[in-house]
Order: C-alpha cells, then structure tokens, then sequence
C-alpha cells in the first residue's frame, strides 16, 4: 500500500496542537521542593525474625518537580521501601537512599531523613498457653458461678521469644453473667494482650460459664 503523507492530516494536526499545549502547560510551571512524610513499608523480612521496638512509620521526604505534579500527588503516591531480607537478630541498621523511595514519573527524591534507621529483630517463637475466660458481672441474688470452662482450652501463640516467656494466658471478650439465674455459654473471640504476639490463626471459643444456687 502506497504511502500517503497526507492521509488524515486533520488528525494529525490536532495531536501536534494538543502535544505542543501539555508541553507548554508543564514548561510554563516553576520548578519546586516541597517536604512530605512518607510511609516506610517493610518487605523481605525472614519467616524466622519478629520486628520488635518502636519501628519507624515514616520517614521526611524532600521531592522536586513542577509545582502541578506536586499538587497533584495523593496519599498513595509517596511510599520508602526497606528490604529486610539481610536482618540478623539484634539492633540493625539499614541505609535508606533516595533510590528506595516510591515517586510517581516526573518527580525527584533529592533527599530522605534520616538516611539510617535502626530496627531490633527477634527471633520468632511459638507457645500454647491456656485461655482465659474474661467473666463480668455478678449473677442473681441467691446464686454463684460455679464452674468455668473454654473450648478450645488452650491456643498457640506466635511472636518475638522474649514476649512468648512472659505470657501467661490468653484472654477471651467479656462474658455477661449479670443477674443471670442459670447458665451461661457464648462464642466469643480469643486475643492476647501483648500487641507483638499473635494467635497462630484467627480463632473463637465457647465459654461456658455454670450459675447455681449457692448453698447456704
């Protein structure tokens, strides 16, 4: 087929024009910096090592880029990355460049601070300890708890083996036995305290709790 170089010329005329206005629109912005907080997000980390300690949410960002694309940036488009696959346990530092900060095309990272951060690692562990039923309240006049019981009686828990060893127990939700002249039992949600542990999987309990009459 021949060529013909002017096939659909208004076409193509159009697109220069419109080529020739966004580039001027992005040539007629000044130039800025601007300092914004960006979220550090930790990938790599070995199954084998907990985060432990007061771990660093954000990091300063110091960007240059016009001033439109710097308005235009959401919450989403800022992000630090780490790369924990080298962790040890034991205090650690890690080296964050601008190379490792997230930016959307057109904007530069000139500086990130602080350019160290320190992180401490764990070993992980796991440990079954028993639950324990959060009981609340006081049953009707004339009558006691007499018996408390879960199913399942205990659970595995997951985290830094420093805060394993000072686990005792885990707990359930509040079970209500206010005014209650009989027995009570509820499905109720399983948690440990410690905001560094976890249960091994997501998990419930039946909380049985027996009212009698109390003996005189």
């Amino acid at each position: 087929m021949a060529y013909h170089p002017f096939r659909n010329l208004g076409l193509k005329f159009l697109s220069t024009c419109i080529a020739a206005l966004l580039w001027l629109v992005v040539a007629g912005e000044r130039v800025v910096e601007r300092v914004l907080r960006a979220p550090v997000e930790f990938q790599n980390l070995p199954d084998s090592l907990e985060l432990v300690g007061n771990l660093p949410e954000t990091v300063e960002v110091r960007l240059r880029g016009s001033s439109g694309a710097l308005t235009r940036m959401g919450a989403g488009d800022l992000s630090a990355v780490l790369d924990l696959r080298t962790a040890r346990p034991g205090r650690r530092l890690f080296h964050l460049t601008p190379a490792q900060v997230s930016v959307p095309y057109g904007i530069n990272v000139v500086q990130v601070g602080p350019s160290t951060v320190m992180m401490e690692f764990e070993t992980s562990g796991l440990r079954i300890v028993p639950v324990e039923p959060d009981i609340e309240g006081r049953p009707a006049p004339g009558f006691e708890v007499t018996a408390v019981t879960s199913d399942p009686p205990t659970v595995e828990v997951a985290g830094p083996e420093s805060a394993l060893q000072r686990l005792d127990a885990a707990v359930t939700e509040p079970v209500s036995v206010t005014n209650e002249a009989r027995s009570v039992s509820e499905v109720v949600t399983i948690g440990v305290q410690d905001a560094s542990l976890r249960l091994s999987k997501p998990q419930t309990a039946v909380v049985t709790v027996t009212i009698s009459p109390r003996k005189p």
